[in-house]
């Protein structure tokens, strides 16, 4: 059973009895409803009727389902603080308090930057299914200049950062790639006493197969202008592998986790002084990506499945010569 369909089940077991998750009237469905029975004997405009709510219930319940996703790894993620470093345990968060509950979805215009983020996962995902790439996180720790910039409160910094890793990822990798990420600092109260404490990226990024591999690569070499001095602050991983998770909902999670303190202050912004904000946007998703978020956000929430929305704009979603 896939992500989506165990999250589909829990929708549909809030839905009224006198819906299925196509929509069907039960009485279309089994024929166990004797008067849904009848109801479609009186004439054509009835018929006519009864298809146009069906149609509207099916795309009640696509948009409920991308809602109740959102909210789930949300939840998820400010749920966690839980703090014992002495054994290995580390919050992400330092909220205290029951979490919002609601599963609603407001339209791209009005949504945060926290959901047009979590909105990319989805279409990164399939971009990279189609077209035979690998889907990887990326954490990238920047260098202590660009750090201590960031830490002055230096917002051209944010625009430097952006506009390299476009300049770079795209030279080194593929003109076709696409990416996003959230920028932080661990607040102190997380952190342990040996951490610089930098800035830095959690993101997620696509690319030709093995783009992200260790040693002297293109894309490798090409981040040292902007990551610290460690081999270690910049790392790849494919999303889930480690706790056996899906890859798709892995990426989504992954989209929360690196705004995690940005989620924080807009449920507690009691929390600032405790926290770091960037002076800027604390999300990036590359030009293409942002269009294609917009697109998918928004069908989504009117019940289109991936594979509509793919149809939709087939071009982005197939491999070209030499794989790029």
């Amino acid at each position: 059973m896939t992500h989506s369909s165990t999250v589909a089940d829990s929708i549909k077991a809030t839905l009224p009895t006198d819906q299925t998750e196509s929509g069907e009237e039960p009485g279309t469905a089994g024929g166990v409803d004797p008067n849904a029975q009848a109801d479609l004997q009186i004439g054509s405009e009835r018929q006519k009727a009864v298809k146009s709510r069906s149609s509207k219930s099916t795309a009640t319940v696509g948009g409920l389902v991308y809602a109740k996703e959102h909210s789930m790894h949300k939840r998820r993620m400010l749920a966690n603080s839980l703090h014992l470093p002495d054994k290995g345990i580390r919050a992400k968060t330092l909220l205290n308090e029951p979490l919002p509950t609601e599963a609603i979805l407001t339209p791209w215009k009005k949504a945060d930057e926290f959901t047009k983020l979590a909105a990319a996962a989805g279409p990164l995902y399939w971009m990279a299914q189609r077209r035979g790439w690998e889907l990887k996180t990326f954490t990238l720790i920047l260098n202590h200049d660009l750090d201590d910039r960031l830490n002055r409160g230096d917002a051209t910094a944010l625009t430097y950062i952006r506009d390299q890793i476009t300049r770079l990822v795209r030279a080194s990798v593929s003109p076709r790639s696409e990416f996003l990420y959230g920028i932080e600092k661990a607040p102190a109260a997380l952190s342990a006493s040996s951490s610089r404490r930098r800035w830095h990226l959690h993101g997620l990024m696509i690319g030709p197969p093995g783009f992200s591999a260790a040693g002297k690569t293109p894309l490798r070499l090409a981040l040292r202008a902007l990551k610290g001095e460690a081999d270690t602050d910049l790392m790849f991983q494919t999303p889930g592998e480690k706790i056996g998770r899906s890859k798709q909902s892995s990426a989504m999670s992954w989209c929360f986790y690196a705004v995690k303190n940005g989620l924080t202050l807009d449920v507690n912004p009691d929390l600032q002084s405790k926290y770091d904000v960037p002076p800027g946007k604390q999300a990036f998703l590359s030009s293409l990506l942002r269009r294609e978020a917009h697109r998918w956000h928004e069908g989504m929430r009117h019940g289109k499945n991936a594979s509509e929305l793919i149809v939709e704009a087939p071009g982005l979603y197939v491999s070209l010569t030499f794989g790029v």
